[in-house]
Protein backbone atom coordinates (compact mmCIF):
# COMPACT_ATOMS: atom_id res chain seq x y z
CA UNK A 1 0.00 0.00 0.00
CA UNK A 2 1.72 3.57 -1.00
CA UNK A 3 2.01 6.05 1.76
CA UNK A 4 1.75 9.86 2.20
CA UNK A 5 3.15 12.59 4.35
CA UNK A 6 2.05 16.12 4.75
CA UNK A 7 3.26 19.09 6.15
CA UNK A 8 1.30 21.65 7.08
CA UNK A 9 2.18 25.49 7.67
CA UNK A 10 -0.37 28.09 8.39
CA UNK A 11 -3.74 28.92 9.65
CA UNK A 12 -7.00 26.44 10.83
CA UNK A 13 -7.85 26.36 7.05
CA UNK A 14 -4.78 25.13 6.15
CA UNK A 15 -4.76 22.35 9.14
CA UNK A 16 -8.45 21.53 7.84
CA UNK A 17 -7.48 21.71 3.76
CA UNK A 18 -4.80 19.10 5.05
CA UNK A 19 -7.74 16.99 6.86
CA UNK A 20 -8.99 16.65 3.58
CA UNK A 21 -6.18 16.07 1.76
CA UNK A 22 -5.70 13.06 3.97
CA UNK A 23 -8.64 11.33 3.45
CA UNK A 24 -9.23 11.72 -0.36
CA UNK A 25 -5.39 9.80 -0.30
CA UNK A 26 -6.92 7.61 1.89
CA UNK A 27 -9.76 6.50 -0.10
CA UNK A 28 -7.02 6.56 -2.97
CA UNK A 29 -5.54 3.55 -1.46
CA UNK A 30 -3.00 5.32 0.89
CA UNK A 31 -1.88 4.94 4.54
CA UNK A 32 0.11 7.58 6.67
CA UNK A 33 3.48 7.62 6.58
CA UNK A 34 5.60 8.53 10.09
CA UNK A 35 8.36 10.35 7.73
CA UNK A 36 8.67 11.45 4.65
CA UNK A 37 11.38 8.89 4.11
CA UNK A 38 8.82 6.16 4.17
CA UNK A 39 6.35 8.35 2.02
CA UNK A 40 5.33 7.39 -1.95
CA UNK A 41 3.88 11.05 -1.81
CA UNK A 42 5.26 14.03 0.22
CA UNK A 43 2.46 16.99 0.17
CA UNK A 44 3.62 20.32 1.05
CA UNK A 45 0.32 22.40 2.24
CA UNK A 46 2.15 25.74 2.48
CA UNK A 47 1.19 29.43 4.28
CA UNK A 48 2.36 32.65 2.24
CA UNK A 49 0.23 35.29 5.06
CA UNK A 50 3.48 36.30 6.54
CA UNK A 51 7.10 36.54 5.39
CA UNK A 52 8.54 34.02 7.93
CA UNK A 53 5.67 31.58 7.37
CA UNK A 54 6.49 31.71 3.48
CA UNK A 55 10.24 30.82 3.87
CA UNK A 56 9.52 28.08 6.09
CA UNK A 57 7.20 26.63 3.60
CA UNK A 58 9.78 27.17 1.02
CA UNK A 59 12.69 25.88 2.73
CA UNK A 60 10.54 22.98 3.44
CA UNK A 61 9.48 22.35 -0.20
CA UNK A 62 13.56 22.95 -0.98
CA UNK A 63 14.57 19.98 1.81
CA UNK A 64 13.06 17.33 -0.34
CA UNK A 65 15.33 17.61 -3.38
CA UNK A 66 17.03 14.85 -2.13
CA UNK A 67 14.88 12.18 -1.72
CA UNK A 68 16.64 8.96 -2.10
CA UNK A 69 15.17 5.63 -2.73
CA UNK A 70 14.67 2.87 -5.30
CA UNK A 71 11.29 5.13 -6.76
CA UNK A 72 11.22 8.58 -5.85
CA UNK A 73 8.59 10.29 -4.16
CA UNK A 74 5.85 12.34 -5.99
CA UNK A 75 6.29 15.69 -4.67
CA UNK A 76 3.07 18.02 -4.28
CA UNK A 77 2.79 21.67 -3.29
CA UNK A 78 -0.40 23.17 -2.19
CA UNK A 79 -1.71 26.04 -0.26
CA UNK A 80 -1.42 29.92 -0.50
CA UNK A 81 2.40 29.79 -1.58
CA UNK A 82 0.84 28.31 -4.98
CA UNK A 83 -1.76 31.07 -5.61
CA UNK A 84 1.04 33.33 -6.08
CA UNK A 85 4.05 31.45 -7.09
CA UNK A 86 1.86 29.52 -9.58
CA UNK A 87 3.79 27.54 -11.77
CA UNK A 88 7.12 29.02 -11.31
CA UNK A 89 7.64 26.89 -8.13
CA UNK A 90 7.68 24.16 -10.76
CA UNK A 91 11.09 26.05 -12.77
CA UNK A 92 12.67 26.85 -9.07
CA UNK A 93 12.01 23.76 -8.12
CA UNK A 94 12.00 21.10 -11.44
CA UNK A 95 11.62 17.72 -8.60
CA UNK A 96 8.20 18.84 -7.82
CA UNK A 97 5.77 17.03 -9.61
CA UNK A 98 2.44 19.08 -8.68
CA UNK A 99 1.33 22.61 -7.53
CA UNK A 100 -2.31 22.99 -6.79
CA UNK A 101 -4.09 25.95 -5.46
CA UNK A 102 -6.45 25.84 -2.59
CA UNK A 103 -9.42 26.00 -5.12
CA UNK A 104 -8.52 22.76 -6.57
CA UNK A 105 -7.31 20.60 -3.27
CA UNK A 106 -9.74 17.44 -4.57
CA UNK A 107 -8.05 17.09 -7.25
CA UNK A 108 -5.23 15.83 -5.96
CA UNK A 109 -5.32 12.62 -5.71
CA UNK A 110 -6.31 12.56 -9.35
CA UNK A 111 -3.25 14.80 -10.40
CA UNK A 112 -0.96 12.51 -8.52
CA UNK A 113 -1.59 9.43 -10.59
CA UNK A 114 -1.44 12.03 -13.93
CA UNK A 115 1.61 13.06 -12.92
CA UNK A 116 3.17 9.87 -12.01
CA UNK A 117 2.22 7.57 -15.19
CA UNK A 118 2.90 10.09 -17.23
CA UNK A 119 5.89 11.77 -15.76
CA UNK A 120 4.96 15.36 -16.22
CA UNK A 121 4.73 18.39 -14.29
CA UNK A 122 1.40 19.44 -13.01
CA UNK A 123 -0.11 23.10 -12.27
CA UNK A 124 -3.61 24.22 -11.56
CA UNK A 125 -3.33 27.20 -9.86
CA UNK A 126 -6.24 29.53 -10.92
CA UNK A 127 -9.34 30.50 -8.96
CA UNK A 128 -12.70 29.00 -9.89
CA UNK A 129 -15.31 31.67 -10.85
CA UNK A 130 -17.50 32.72 -7.95
CA UNK A 131 -20.29 32.91 -9.81
CA UNK A 132 -20.98 28.59 -9.90
CA UNK A 133 -18.01 28.54 -6.86
CA UNK A 134 -19.08 24.61 -5.65
CA UNK A 135 -17.59 23.89 -1.85
CA UNK A 136 -15.90 20.46 -1.93
CA UNK A 137 -17.82 17.75 -0.41
CA UNK A 138 -17.17 17.94 3.44
CA UNK A 139 -17.32 14.96 6.29
CA UNK A 140 -14.47 13.37 4.39
CA UNK A 141 -13.30 12.05 7.10
CA UNK A 142 -16.32 10.32 8.80
CA UNK A 143 -15.78 6.66 6.98
CA UNK A 144 -12.27 5.48 8.19
CA UNK A 145 -12.94 5.27 11.30
CA UNK A 146 -11.52 8.35 13.46
CA UNK A 147 -13.08 9.51 16.29
CA UNK A 148 -13.30 13.29 16.67
CA UNK A 149 -14.62 15.84 19.64
CA UNK A 150 -14.04 18.93 17.68
CA UNK A 151 -14.22 19.78 13.89
CA UNK A 152 -13.62 22.43 11.32
CA UNK A 153 -16.38 23.66 9.24
CA UNK A 154 -15.73 25.88 6.26
CA UNK A 155 -18.85 28.45 5.88
CA UNK A 156 -17.32 30.87 3.13
CA UNK A 157 -13.76 31.36 1.70
CA UNK A 158 -12.04 34.12 0.24
CA UNK A 159 -11.96 37.84 1.73
CA UNK A 160 -13.22 40.96 -0.11
CA UNK A 161 -11.44 43.48 1.70
CA UNK A 162 -8.21 45.40 1.11
CA UNK A 163 -6.37 45.46 4.00
CA UNK A 164 -2.92 46.96 2.54
CA UNK A 165 -0.79 44.58 4.38
CA UNK A 166 -2.67 41.24 3.46
CA UNK A 167 -2.23 38.62 1.18
CA UNK A 168 -5.41 37.04 1.50
CA UNK A 169 -7.49 38.17 -1.26
CA UNK A 170 -4.64 37.19 -3.89
CA UNK A 171 -4.21 34.11 -2.36
CA UNK A 172 -7.37 32.88 -1.49
CA UNK A 173 -9.69 34.92 -3.75
CA UNK A 174 -13.29 36.80 -3.86
CA UNK A 175 -15.43 36.06 -0.55
CA UNK A 176 -18.19 33.36 -1.48
CA UNK A 177 -20.47 31.80 1.17
CA UNK A 178 -21.16 28.40 1.50
CA UNK A 179 -25.31 27.81 1.65
CA UNK A 180 -26.60 27.66 5.54
CA UNK A 181 -28.95 24.31 4.60
CA UNK A 182 -25.22 22.60 3.57
CA UNK A 183 -23.52 24.18 7.02
CA UNK A 184 -26.21 22.53 8.64
CA UNK A 185 -26.28 19.16 6.79
CA UNK A 186 -22.54 18.81 7.83
CA UNK A 187 -23.00 20.14 11.45
CA UNK A 188 -25.63 17.22 11.99
CA UNK A 189 -23.37 14.40 10.20
CA UNK A 190 -20.59 15.77 12.63
CA UNK A 191 -22.85 15.11 15.63
CA UNK A 192 -23.41 11.45 14.25
CA UNK A 193 -19.80 10.82 14.90
CA UNK A 194 -19.74 12.04 18.01
CA UNK A 195 -18.14 16.25 17.64
CA UNK A 196 -19.18 17.96 20.87
CA UNK A 197 -17.56 21.70 19.08
CA UNK A 198 -17.94 22.90 15.71
CA UNK A 199 -15.26 26.05 14.55
CA UNK A 200 -16.64 27.53 11.63
CA UNK A 201 -14.24 28.84 9.21
CA UNK A 202 -13.67 31.43 7.31
CA UNK A 203 -10.62 34.13 5.85
CA UNK A 204 -13.51 37.09 6.77
CA UNK A 205 -16.15 34.55 8.72
CA UNK A 206 -18.65 37.24 9.69
CA UNK A 207 -19.43 38.89 6.82
CA UNK A 208 -20.90 35.49 5.90
CA UNK A 209 -23.72 36.22 3.42
CA UNK A 210 -22.77 38.85 1.76
CA UNK A 211 -23.91 38.90 -1.94
CA UNK A 212 -25.78 35.93 -1.25
CA UNK A 213 -28.50 34.97 -2.81
CA UNK A 214 -29.65 33.30 0.88
CA UNK A 215 -31.75 35.89 2.98
CA UNK A 216 -29.00 34.37 5.59
CA UNK A 217 -26.39 36.66 6.95
CA UNK A 218 -23.48 35.07 9.72
CA UNK A 219 -25.54 36.23 12.77
CA UNK A 220 -28.75 34.28 11.73
CA UNK A 221 -26.30 31.51 11.05
CA UNK A 222 -25.24 31.33 14.22
CA UNK A 223 -28.86 30.78 15.30
CA UNK A 224 -30.35 28.39 12.99
CA UNK A 225 -27.19 25.90 14.36
CA UNK A 226 -28.26 26.76 17.69
CA UNK A 227 -31.83 25.78 16.82
CA UNK A 228 -31.58 23.05 14.58
CA UNK A 229 -28.47 21.03 15.64
CA UNK A 230 -27.60 19.33 18.88
CA UNK A 231 -24.05 20.59 19.49
CA UNK A 232 -22.72 21.63 22.56
CA UNK A 233 -20.55 24.68 21.48
CA UNK A 234 -19.53 26.57 18.34
CA UNK A 235 -16.89 29.04 17.85
CA UNK A 236 -15.82 30.72 14.88
CA UNK A 237 -12.31 32.29 13.06
CA UNK A 238 -11.83 34.53 12.05
CA UNK A 239 -13.64 37.90 11.99
CA UNK A 240 -12.85 41.35 10.50
CA UNK A 241 -14.31 44.03 13.71
CA UNK A 242 -15.91 45.89 10.56
CA UNK A 243 -18.42 43.35 10.38
CA UNK A 244 -18.77 42.96 13.97
CA UNK A 245 -22.73 43.93 13.76
CA UNK A 246 -25.33 44.69 17.00
CA UNK A 247 -27.02 41.96 15.13
CA UNK A 248 -23.87 39.72 15.68
CA UNK A 249 -23.26 40.88 19.40
CA UNK A 250 -26.59 40.09 20.30
CA UNK A 251 -26.49 36.60 19.26
CA UNK A 252 -23.60 36.05 22.03
CA UNK A 253 -26.01 36.77 24.70
CA UNK A 254 -29.35 34.32 23.56
CA UNK A 255 -27.03 31.15 21.85
CA UNK A 256 -26.76 28.79 24.25
CA UNK A 257 -23.93 26.98 22.08
CA UNK A 258 -21.98 29.82 20.62
CA UNK A 259 -19.13 29.68 23.11
CA UNK A 260 -18.21 33.09 24.78
CA UNK A 261 -14.71 33.79 23.33
CA UNK A 262 -14.27 36.43 20.48
CA UNK A 263 -11.18 36.50 18.25
CA UNK A 264 -11.27 40.06 17.18
CA UNK A 265 -8.19 41.21 15.54
CA UNK A 266 -7.04 44.68 16.11
CA UNK A 267 -3.41 45.37 14.33
CA UNK A 268 -2.58 49.02 15.72
CA UNK A 269 -3.63 50.98 18.44
CA UNK A 270 -2.86 54.02 16.04
CA UNK A 271 -5.59 55.54 14.62
CA UNK A 272 -2.82 56.69 11.73
CA UNK A 273 -1.48 53.20 11.09
CA UNK A 274 -4.74 51.90 11.22
CA UNK A 275 -5.44 54.15 8.14
CA UNK A 276 -2.95 53.38 6.40
CA UNK A 277 -3.43 49.60 7.03
CA UNK A 278 -7.07 50.11 5.42
CA UNK A 279 -8.65 48.63 8.09
CA UNK A 280 -11.85 50.60 8.24
CA UNK A 281 -12.36 51.00 11.71
CA UNK A 282 -10.70 53.64 14.50
CA UNK A 283 -9.63 53.10 17.66
CA UNK A 284 -12.48 54.48 19.44
CA UNK A 285 -15.02 52.54 17.35
CA UNK A 286 -12.88 49.08 17.88
CA UNK A 287 -13.36 49.82 21.78
CA UNK A 288 -17.17 50.94 21.07
CA UNK A 289 -17.80 46.99 19.72
CA UNK A 290 -15.73 45.83 22.50
CA UNK A 291 -17.61 47.66 24.96
CA UNK A 292 -20.96 46.33 23.33
CA UNK A 293 -19.18 42.87 23.42
CA UNK A 294 -18.66 43.12 27.31
CA UNK A 295 -22.27 44.43 28.11
CA UNK A 296 -23.85 41.71 26.25
CA UNK A 297 -21.52 38.68 27.92
CA UNK A 298 -19.20 40.74 30.86
CA UNK A 299 -16.91 37.54 31.12
CA UNK A 300 -16.54 37.22 27.02
CA UNK A 301 -12.92 36.36 26.80
CA UNK A 302 -11.09 38.93 24.12
CA UNK A 303 -7.99 37.27 21.82
CA UNK A 304 -6.74 39.50 19.25
CA UNK A 305 -3.49 40.30 16.64
CA UNK A 306 -0.71 42.86 16.38
CA UNK A 307 1.46 43.78 13.64
CA UNK A 308 4.51 45.74 15.08
CA UNK A 309 6.71 47.64 12.84
CA UNK A 310 4.06 48.87 9.94
CA UNK A 311 5.45 51.38 7.77
CA UNK A 312 5.49 54.77 9.61
CA UNK A 313 4.88 53.85 13.08
CA UNK A 314 6.28 56.13 15.54
CA UNK A 315 6.93 55.53 19.20
CA UNK A 316 3.82 56.70 20.06
CA UNK A 317 1.64 54.95 17.72
CA UNK A 318 3.45 51.89 19.46
CA UNK A 319 1.96 53.10 22.98
CA UNK A 320 -1.03 53.51 21.25
CA UNK A 321 -1.23 50.06 20.55
CA UNK A 322 0.17 48.93 24.54
CA UNK A 323 -2.55 51.50 25.65
CA UNK A 324 -5.04 49.59 23.75
CA UNK A 325 -4.00 46.50 25.12
CA UNK A 326 -4.59 47.66 28.51
CA UNK A 327 -7.87 49.11 28.26
CA UNK A 328 -9.38 46.01 26.36
CA UNK A 329 -7.42 43.71 28.85
CA UNK A 330 -7.03 40.61 26.26
CA UNK A 331 -6.93 37.26 27.37
CA UNK A 332 -4.40 36.57 24.72
CA UNK A 333 -3.16 37.94 21.28
CA UNK A 334 -0.65 37.14 18.46
CA UNK A 335 1.91 39.33 17.75
CA UNK A 336 3.93 39.28 14.73
CA UNK A 337 6.55 41.45 13.18
CA UNK A 338 5.55 43.89 9.81
CA UNK A 339 6.86 41.75 6.57
CA UNK A 340 5.53 43.40 3.31
CA UNK A 341 3.75 40.58 1.34
CA UNK A 342 4.15 40.90 -2.20
CA UNK A 343 1.19 42.46 -4.84
CA UNK A 344 0.10 44.07 -1.31
CA UNK A 345 -0.05 48.14 -0.90
CA UNK A 346 2.12 48.15 1.96
CA UNK A 347 4.90 46.52 -0.37
CA UNK A 348 5.32 49.55 -1.77
CA UNK A 349 5.55 51.67 1.53
CA UNK A 350 9.02 52.60 3.06
CA UNK A 351 10.15 49.87 5.39
CA UNK A 352 10.94 52.23 7.70
CA UNK A 353 11.12 50.68 11.29
CA UNK A 354 14.73 49.31 11.61
CA UNK A 355 14.60 45.24 12.14
CA UNK A 356 15.89 45.93 16.00
CA UNK A 357 13.38 48.53 16.69
CA UNK A 358 10.53 45.93 15.49
CA UNK A 359 11.80 43.07 17.64
CA UNK A 360 12.17 45.30 20.67
CA UNK A 361 8.40 46.81 20.26
CA UNK A 362 7.49 42.85 19.31
CA UNK A 363 9.18 41.95 23.20
CA UNK A 364 7.56 44.34 24.79
CA UNK A 365 3.93 43.53 23.28
CA UNK A 366 4.58 40.25 24.34
CA UNK A 367 5.70 40.62 27.46
CA UNK A 368 2.67 42.59 28.36
CA UNK A 369 0.32 40.12 26.97
CA UNK A 370 2.15 37.25 29.51
CA UNK A 371 1.45 39.73 32.12
CA UNK A 372 -2.34 40.38 31.11
CA UNK A 373 -2.56 36.44 30.80
CA UNK A 374 -0.90 35.54 33.90
CA UNK A 375 -3.81 37.98 35.61
CA UNK A 376 -6.69 36.61 33.91
CA UNK A 377 -6.16 33.01 34.72
CA UNK A 378 -4.90 33.48 37.97
CA UNK A 379 -8.39 34.77 38.91
CA UNK A 380 -9.62 31.37 37.61
CA UNK A 381 -8.27 29.72 40.65
CA UNK A 382 -10.90 28.45 42.75
CA UNK A 383 -13.49 28.59 40.21
CA UNK A 384 -15.16 25.46 38.73
CA UNK A 385 -15.05 25.25 34.96
CA UNK A 386 -17.14 23.06 32.62
CA UNK A 387 -14.10 21.46 30.72
CA UNK A 388 -15.03 19.69 27.29
CA UNK A 389 -12.14 16.88 27.27
CA UNK A 390 -10.14 16.71 23.97
CA UNK A 391 -7.71 13.85 25.03
CA UNK A 392 -4.29 12.98 26.92
CA UNK A 393 -2.41 15.96 28.08
CA UNK A 394 1.11 16.53 26.79
CA UNK A 395 2.22 16.48 30.55
CA UNK A 396 1.39 12.85 30.39
CA UNK A 397 1.23 10.49 33.69
CA UNK A 398 -2.54 9.95 33.22
CA UNK A 399 -3.22 13.68 32.23
CA UNK A 400 -6.30 14.84 30.90
CA UNK A 401 -5.90 18.19 28.36
CA UNK A 402 -9.59 20.27 27.60
CA UNK A 403 -10.99 23.86 27.10
CA UNK A 404 -13.58 25.85 29.07
CA UNK A 405 -16.06 27.83 27.16
CA UNK A 406 -14.02 31.16 27.10
CA UNK A 407 -11.47 29.22 25.64
CA UNK A 408 -8.70 28.34 28.05
CA UNK A 409 -6.85 25.16 28.55
CA UNK A 410 -6.84 23.03 31.55
CA UNK A 411 -4.71 20.20 32.20
CA UNK A 412 -6.07 17.97 34.97
CA UNK A 413 -5.94 14.51 36.15
CA UNK A 414 -8.58 11.75 34.98
CA UNK A 415 -9.09 7.90 33.89
CA UNK A 416 -9.57 6.79 30.78
CA UNK A 417 -12.99 7.01 28.59
CA UNK A 418 -13.38 10.57 29.43
CA UNK A 419 -12.84 12.32 26.09
CA UNK A 420 -16.24 14.09 24.58
CA UNK A 421 -17.35 14.68 28.04
CA UNK A 422 -17.95 18.13 29.60
CA UNK A 423 -16.92 17.96 32.99
CA UNK A 424 -16.77 19.98 36.09
CA UNK A 425 -12.98 20.68 36.79
CA UNK A 426 -11.87 22.89 40.06
CA UNK A 427 -8.84 25.44 38.93
CA UNK A 428 -5.91 24.96 41.14
CA UNK A 429 -3.04 26.41 39.26
CA UNK A 430 -2.26 29.00 36.46
CA UNK A 431 0.14 30.30 34.17
CA UNK A 432 0.34 32.79 31.18
CA UNK A 433 -0.58 30.19 28.85
CA UNK A 434 -2.77 27.38 30.66
CA UNK A 435 -4.68 26.29 34.05
CA UNK A 436 -4.14 23.29 36.00
CA UNK A 437 -7.15 21.92 37.95
CA UNK A 438 -9.09 18.62 39.67
CA UNK A 439 -11.86 16.93 38.68
CA UNK A 440 -14.88 17.84 41.20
Amino acid sequence: MPKFYIKTFGCQMNDHDSEKMATLLRRDGYAVADAPEEADLIVINTCSIRDKAYQKAVSEIGRNRHQKGDVRPVVAVTGCVVSHDGENLLKRFPFVDVVLGPDHEAMLPQLVREAREKHRQIALTNFQDISDYEFPAEILWKDIGEKKVKAYVTIMKGCDNVCSFCIVPFVRGKEVSRPSADVIDEIKKLEDQGVREVMLLGQNVNSYGKGSTEATDFAKLLQLIDEQTALSRVRFISPHPKDLSDHLIDEYASNGKLCPHIHLPVQSGSDGVLKRMRRSYSKESYLRKVKKLRTAVPEIAITTDIIVGFPGETDRDFAETLSLMQEVNYDASYSFSFSPRPGTEAAAFADDVPQQVKKERLARVQELQAALSLTKNRSRIGKTEPVLVEGPSREGNSRLTGRTPHGRVVNFNGGEGLTGDILNVKIIEASANFLKGELC
